[in-house]
């Protein structure tokens, strides 16, 4: 007896449920895809595919449609079966027949109608949600007992489409008959931006298929033409744009792994506000952006909001807004996964996320991208550059963290507290319900008691020859760069909010919430212990200074804290390091000023003597003048 193949006992569950679990979101993705594909294979010059609004009893229905190969009406049949294809091969990492129907059905189940014309003949089907089958189904017609149907006759009465040349439309009717689904694509009731199709489509591929052209009517693309329809605008990709309005870019390839980083300037047009790249491309709403690329697909898409959030990972702290990073991955290291809304490793599946190639953006990003990054920094008062040096010196202090932590001073004030009886490590607290073997794992001996001793040799590995340590464990060796933010839109994009300061590892940078409370309760309590005989400004302007300082301080010597921890302690994972450089646990060390007020006092005072010489100055200047 042969083996048999596995069936389907219940279809109907699995459809139905296949269908109302799919994501709509990969809705704009999945007919796009189809109509480009099947337009690639039109003769060249006649590579077309068309977005546009269906009038439908008064109201708007989005349409696709393309030139190719048109579909006969048992090829039609054929086509809207689940995971059935035509004209392309079914494979798991190829664009196979099962994305659109699925994802089109869940978003509309009031129907999804497929017109395509071929050798002159046009053929009709529709496929929705049939309540009375809880089902989906092939819709029959009624009066002509068929599901496909020969509709060429209504076609050239509408007199929008000629039958001289195979094409196919594919119209979504929505959730109910009421439904716009231009206003409205990814469900009743869930407003979409007028370009949001346009967008889609531009946003998630990187590169069209040779010689398609894409256009979108003017209803469904942002300007003018909003009332309007029969006009449209050409959709074009990234790269055709950096061509057109000559934007500076940069690929640099990473040779170990095959990788590209592709960095692109998208400035400011000065005078719309607008980037460049939106001008160039006036169908679409551009903006910056970060992505993964693969295989001319982009997947993990961060803009706006998420990608200001983000980008300091990537070692771009400030120029978000006009700098696009695009990671394009060799074929062989990824796979899309089920419904294309991610990409997943071949080996395991497991999730590929864009934050894992933070590190290498960093450490391939050319001189001149840094140039640019630099110049979008806010302008800031505040100068911390004496921080650095003493966080460096506390950082190289933890490395043997036995010891006693030696005073640090500078010329201005002293910022480690002194320390007589050093800071040992704890040695690991042993618990009553630990097995033998978990007592081996943590370096003790069984039976032995270790209450108050230091943790014993590990079980470690001789690394090869000429091996050091990673990048990021050296990147980790050196103090954090601070930067204090003060302008509300930065204080927002770096989510610090309620926040006294955020830290991204990466690139070791944290910025400061300049803006945050206890800063100016701290400059309140100073101005107060300092107003006497001064002058009211100069004590207000250096009581704030001294304050901001000492909060950046705070923060930055628990950040050290953290990394001596992670780097010089067997029991600190990463884990750890993200949790003890949390902003909630920044912001509580920033929280306690008092410990600071002594210095920060110290400090202030020296700042008012700074400014009573400068305004000695210039008065003398004045007289000298007369």
């Amino acid at each position: 007896m042969v083996s048999e193949p596995l069936g389907i006992r219940d279809k109907t569950f699995l459809i139905n449920r296949l269908i109302q679990q799919a994501p709509t979101k990969t809705l704009v993705r999945e007919f796009y895809k189809n109509a480009e594909e099947n337009a690639a294979l039109a003769p060249e010059g006649a590579r077309l595919v068309r977005i546009y609004p269906v009038i439908f009893d008064g109201i708007r229905k989005l349409a696709f449609w393309n030139t190719g190969v048109g579909m006969s009406d048992d090829e039609l049949r054929l086509a809207t079966d689940l995971s059935s294809s035509l004209n392309k091969e079914m494979a798991l990492d190829g664009n196979f027949g099962i994305g659109a129907k699925v994802s089109g059905l869940s978003a509309s189940p009031h129907g999804i109608r497929y017109r395509s014309c071929k050798n002159g003949v046009v053929t009709q089907v529709i496929i929705g949600f049939d309540e009375e089958q809880n089902t989906y189904v092939r819709f029959e017609y009624e009066g002509l007992r068929a599901t496909t149907i020969d509709v060429t006759a209504a076609v050239l009465q509408e007199g929008i489409h000629k039958v001289d040349h195979d094409w196919t439309e594919v119209v979504l009717f929505g959730e109910s008959a009421d439904h716009d689904t231009v206003a409205e694509p990814l469900g009743l009731g869930k407003k979409a931006d007028r370009s949001y199709v346009p967008s889609e489509i531009f946003r998630r591929f990187a590169r069209f298929a040779d010689g398609v052209e894409v256009r979108a009517d003017v209803a469904l693309t942002k300007g003018g033409g909003a009332t309007e329809t029969g006009r449209t605008r050409r959709i074009k990709t990234l790269e055709e744009v950096i061509g057109d309005v000559r934007l500076r870019h940069e690929r640099v390839l990473d040779a170990a792994s095959g990788i590209v980083v592709h960095y692109v300037h998208d400035p400011r047009n000065p005078s719309t506000g607008h980037s460049l790249s939106a001008g160039g491309n006036a169908a679409v709403s551009s903006n910056s952006f970060c992505a993964l690329v693969h295989k001319g697909e982009r997947y993990s898409h961060e803009t706006g909001k998420g990608w200001t959030f983000a980008a300091p990972r990537f070692g771009i702290a400030f120029g978000s807004r006009v700098i696009t990073v695009e990671i394009e991955l060799p074929e062989s290291h990824a796979t899309p996964n089920q419904y294309r809304t991610g990409l997943t490793r071949p080996a395991d599946r497991a999730d590929i996320e864009l934050k894992e190639y933070a590190e290498l953006v960093n450490n391939l990003m050319p001189g001149w991208v840094k140039d640019i990054d630099r110049a979008c920094a806010p302008d800031s008062n505040e100068d911390l550059s004496d921080l650095k040096s003493v966080l460096q010196k506390l950082l190289e202090e933890l490395r043997a963290p036995a010891e006693t932590l030696k005073q640090t001073k500078t010329p201005e004030f002293d910022f480690a507290e002194p320390s007589a009886v050093g800071h040992a490590e704890a040695a690991p607290m042993e618990d009553d319900n630990d097995t033998d073997s978990a007592k081996e794992n943590r370096g003790g001996a069984v039976g032995t008691n270790r209450t108050g001793s230091r943790a014993g040799p590990r079980n470690l590995h001789q690394a090869p020859s000429g091996a050091t340590p990673s990048k990021s464990i050296r990147s980790l060796e050196q103090a954090p760069h601070i930067t204090v933010l003060n302008d509300p839109e930065e204080i927002e994009a770096k989510r610090l909010r309620g926040r006294a300061a955020r830290y991204y590892k990466e690139t070791r940078e944290v910025f400061v919430n300049g803006q945050y409370p206890v800063i100016g309760k701290m400059a309140a309590e100073l101005t107060l212990e300092l107003g006497a005989g001064n002058d009211p400004e100069a004590v207000q302007r250096a009581a704030h200074k001294a304050a901001t300082h000492f909060c950046a301080f705070r923060v930055g010597k628990a950040v050290c804290y953290a990394i001596g921890k992670r780097l010089y302690s067997e029991d600190w994972t990463e884990e750890h390091l993200d949790m003890a450089t949390s902003p909630e646990s920044l912001t509580m060390a920033a929280d306690d000023f008092r410990q600071s007020m002594k210095d920060a006092k110290r400090h202030a005072k020296d700042l008012i003597k700074v400014s009573d010489m400068e305004r000695i100055s210039f008065s003398l200047s004045d007289v000298d003048a007369d």
